[in-house]
């Protein structure tokens, strides 16, 4: 199963995904799914999902991850070029430092550098100064493309338009075969789990239907997620995301994975997250358990709303999240253990 983790993740830590512009994602999540010889759908909402029906039809449980990254929408275009930007989603300019960014127009992706000024400067250059003296937000930093306004223009560029690290910083970094590190595993490596997920509901069905769903738009307020959730009004919704590694919480950097309890949104059902638990210990995986805050997932948020009954979220720990991010590849492998018998042996 390594290799098939890793080879996912080469492909889906390379796309460009923000909320609301996320075809690069969409075309590998069709085609992975196209295999296991199920009918593929994609809703209004841009989610795309199988079901897998189960060897009884009495309830439906939906399992999702979000294949939109946290990205930049441009509010503001200056004479000279330069546009200043709006987050989709919770991240900090701190996170990506100056450096390559990508701007996605209608047509092409147009490279550009993101800026904050030049250090050797002093209290008169006011924004610059800032900088340097008070946490970073975005209304201190620009994007620059080298073209002037009228140029953009006449490449396509407005505003509305989406920007992100840049692809030439994508390239995930692999530490010892134990380790993947790189932008946006939350939540593209879930979605990798969940591909392989997929890949083995298709050889052995599952006891109940089974319905794989790779969400859209979560960064910016969870829409995708629950959309999905009120069109199939599943029984259970299991999310898989990152678990953040953090002081206050009790989540090892190992390759157990992480079942939630409560969030910052909203608690988990505790006998499908014992469920959970009990599928891991089968495979004589331990599971860790946490209650995290400033987090929320499809299933909480959906929960939160009333749409779906039994939520719960299983996780991979993850170091740095919403930044340069970094997983153990056996907390993936392991997630992916957990959910298949889960689905295939549940109660056994």
């Amino acid at each position: 199963m390594r290799q098939q983790i890793r080879e996912l993740l080469d492909r889906v830590l390379l796309t460009h995904a923000p909320g609301g512009w996320e075809q690069e994602m969409n075309a590998i999540v069709r085609e992975e799914l196209g295999r296991c010889n199920a009918n593929v759908q994609c809703d209004p909402h841009d989610n795309i999902y199988v079901v897998f029906p189960g060897r009884e039809s009495d309830r439906l449980s939906l399992v999702t991850a979000h294949k939109d990254e946290n990205s930049l929408i441009v509010r503001k275009i200056d004479e000279d070029g330069k546009m200043w930007l709006d987050p989709i989603g919770g991240t900090r300019p701190t996170r990506f430092g100056e450096g390559p960014f990508d701007l996605i127009t209608e047509s092409e992706v147009i490279p550009g550098i993101l800026h904050m000024g030049s250090t050797h400067s002093s209290e008169l250059s006011g924004r610059i100064y800032k900088t340097k003296t008070q946490l970073l937000t975005w209304d201190m930093v620009y994007l620059d493309c080298k073209l002037d306004a009228g140029q953009l223009a006449q490449r396509g560029v407005g505003v509305g338009d989406r920007a992100l690290v840049s692809r030439t910083r994508k390239t995930p970094t692999y530490l010892h075969d134990e380790y993947v590190a790189g932008y946006a595993l939350d939540d593209k490596a879930a979605v990798a789990v969940l591909l392989l997920v997929a890949r083995a509901l298709a050889a052995e069905p599952p006891a109940h239907d089974v319905c794989v769903g790779i969400t859209s738009a979560e960064e910016g307020g969870v829409s995708g997620g629950k959309y999905l959730c009120r069109t199939l009004q599943p029984h259970d919704f299991i999310a898989v995301e990152v678990g953040p590694v953090a002081d206050e919480y009790p989540i090892q950097m190992n390759d157990q994975p992480v079942v939630l309890f409560k969030d910052g949104s909203y608690h988990y059902d505790h006998v499908l997250s014992r469920e959970l638990i009990a599928a891991g210990t089968r495979q004589d995986i331990q599971c860790q358990r946490a209650v995290i805050r400033s987090f929320g997932s499809d299933s909480s948020l959906s929960a939160q709303h009333g749409l779906v009954g039994r939520p719960a979220c299983i996780c991979f720990p993850t170091e740095n999240t919403h930044g340069y991010e970094v997983s153990t590849l056996g907390a993936l492998e392991n997630c992916v253990k957990i959910l298949v018998e889960h689905f295939t042996n549940p109660g056994r």
